[in-house]
């Protein structure tokens, strides 16, 4: 595979920064990211962003790889010196490749700014409470709030279409916060038929960040898992391993940071709950309403909904979440909590034991919500069983 010299081009307000890649097999001639050229002064002129987005895909196809664009010879070193070795162990059929850059060259001054993701969940609030409304470093503060189209959104124009409706909600938010809100669409995902989103996520968004370090020289990335948690293995999501291999890429110009492995989820909502930002804009579902709030019905909604209940905060995130919604699966989702074997069922177990919120015994929470979904799954396998029948 080949990976040609960056270049920028500026219509119609956006300004697009692309490549040309040959070689490899079923996939886009150029990769391409484009933001508002109001952010334009934010983009490298290296093609570093290009060398970590596509390093998977030609992994993936057993592709050697050859830059002929500047690459930060510190990434080149780390790219052959672990990272490749991280990826190939943890998401199936991936192989290392020889990398071979034409121009290496060193790395410059870091950039004054500091980005983050912003999606408006729990994880992305939980970086802002720590970086932004409480006291910290100067060179740790936030400056700039970022969403990247990599391929979170679903594929093609429909996934276009949903991450311009999420920015268009969040971005009153980020205004209140008076950060800059840079919007980078991107064709990366074309390049990762071979795996979904959540399994090459870290490349992925590392690409884009990267793409940032003309004006950005620190990046936070948001951590979902504890500590206790990650690891370099076989696994069906870089999250776990991420905390490990990102900062490999590290460089004097451009640095990835993780926050937020050493809470667990209950108690980064107890973080979050405590700015009022996000008692409106908090969005922890992938369900975008037409009024904008969360579904308030799906287990990402109903665990946050139930943390903030047990912990007296729910109230205040009416404007957030649909209420009504919520108390109608409430008694449903606290039998669930009673008995499931998920971290976050555990997490939030705890959290009613400490603070005297009674919930279902795990038998009682058993019998009604496992025997009862138990029994809906065995009615509709006799629907079934007996329409196979009648066809025969």
């Amino acid at each position: 595979m080949h990976i040609g010299v960056p270049e920028m081009r500026a219509e119609n307000g956006q300004i697009t920064w692309s490549v040309a890649v040959d070689g490899l097999p079923d996939a886009p001639e150029r990769l391409w990211f484009t933001l508002p050229e109001a952010h334009g002064g934010l983009l490298t002129e290296r093609a570093d962003p290009a060398v970590i987005g596509l390093i998977g895909p030609a992994m993936h196809a057993g592709e050697s790889v050859t830059v002929a664009g500047s690459v930060t010879d510190e990434l080149a070193h780390s790219m052959t010196h672990g990272y490749q070795h991280i990826l190939e162990a943890v998401i199936p059929g991936l192989q290392r490749v020889p990398l071979e850059i034409a121009y290496p060259v060193p790395a410059t001054n870091p950039a004054p700014g500091v980005g983050t993701g912003f999606s408006g969940g729990i994880d992305s609030f939980t970086v802002l409470a720590e970086h932004y409304f409480s006291p910290v470093a100067h060179d740790l503060r936030l400056t700039h709030l970022t969403l990247f189209n990599v391929g979170a959104m679903q594929p093609g124009e429909r996934g276009r279409r949903h991450f311009h409706r999420v920015h268009s909600r969040l971005a009153p938010a980020a205004e209140r916060l008076g950060l800059p809100y840079v919007a980078v669409d991107s064709n990366l995902d074309d390049f990762y038929r071979f795996a979904d989103f959540l399994q090459t996520h870290g490349p992925r968004n590392l690409a884009a960040a990267s793409l940032l370090q003309g004006g950005l020289g620190q990046f936070y990335f948001a951590s979902s898992v504890p500590f206790e948690a990650v690891a370099v293995q076989r696994s069906n999501s870089t999250a776990y391993s991420d905390p490990i291999s990102m900062p490999l890429l590290t460089t004097r110009q451009f640095r990835p940071v993780f926050h937020g492995s050493q809470y667990t989820r209950v108690e980064k909502t107890a973080i979050v709950a405590l700015i009022p930002e996000s008692h409106e804009s908090l969005h922890v579902c992938t369900t975008l309403t037409a009024d904008g709030r969360n579904c308030s019905r799906c287990n990402k909604c109903l665990r946050t909904e139930l943390t903030l209940d047990i912990t007296g905060q729910l109230d205040v995130y009416h404007r957030a979440f649909d209420l009504d919604v919520y108390r109608a699966a409430r008694r449903a989702y606290l039998d669930e909590v009673a008995w499931s074997r998920d971290v976050y069922a555990a997490e939030i177990r705890a959290l009613a034991h400490r603070t005297g919120f009674p919930l279902p015994s795990a038998g009682a929470g058993f019998l009604r919500y496992g025997l009862g979904r138990a029994g809906r799954k065995a009615g509709t396998l006799r629907r079934r069983s007996a329409g196979s029948r009648l066809r025969g």
